[in-house]
């Protein structure tokens, strides 16, 4: 599916990050691409995100399930390609969440992983973020046009909870590459 402008326009929005605009929109291309290969989550943060979007559903009714997970897979695809080629996106490495208690005796995962997982989107982000803001920017306003193909008969998300979305499935990548887990690949 192609990026349409949400709200103001998408193209005008990326030109006005000068480099960094080209930089978001291969991101969100790359990330596309990506996507046609992946059928979850790992199997310890996609009932984390599920969790997650749950609890999004009643004080942000326009959040329909699909678009959440639309939105949270995009962003953990998105960590998954800088992975992939760093210095391409403009990272200089890829900065991974080393407070993570271990797992359970039984190998699940700690009770309080997904409040963990919360306050890594808040402060501190730009740090585990690995792209500039501008990229980021340019990346989370690519989701958002891309979610207004998924949120048609609702009222469209706004950028800010796209942006909160988006950093939860960027850190939950970090989070499965602290334990050592994949994505489900097709």
């Amino acid at each position: 599916m192609a990026v349409k402008p949400a709200g103001a326009n998408l193209d005008a929005y990326l030109a006005s990050l000068g480099k960094d605009g080209p930089v978001a929109r291969d991101l969100d291309s790359e990330v596309e691409v990506a996507m046609a290969s992946v059928v979850s989550l790992s199997a310890m943060t996609s009932p984390l995100a599920v969790d997650y979007l749950a609890r999004l559903a009643r004080p942000i009714p326009a959040l329909t399930p699909a678009a959440g997970a639309y939105i949270v897979g995009r962003a953990y695809m998105a960590h998954v390609v800088v992975e992939g080629d760093p210095h391409r996106f403009g990272a200089v490495d890829i900065p991974v969440l080393g407070t993570l208690p271990r797992l359970r005796r039984n190998g699940a995962p700690p009770q309080d992983l997904l409040l963990r997982v919360v306050k890594a989107t808040r402060r501190g982000f730009e740090v585990i973020r690995a792209v500039s803001s501008p990229v980021w920017n340019g990346f989370v306003h690519c989701l958002a046009a891309r979610a207004d193909d998924l949120t048609r008969d609702r009222e469209p998300l706004e950028v800010d909870v796209i942006d909160g979305l988006a950093r939860v499935g960027w850190v939950l990548r970090q989070v499965d590459i602290h334990y050592g887990l994949a994505p489900q690949r097709r």
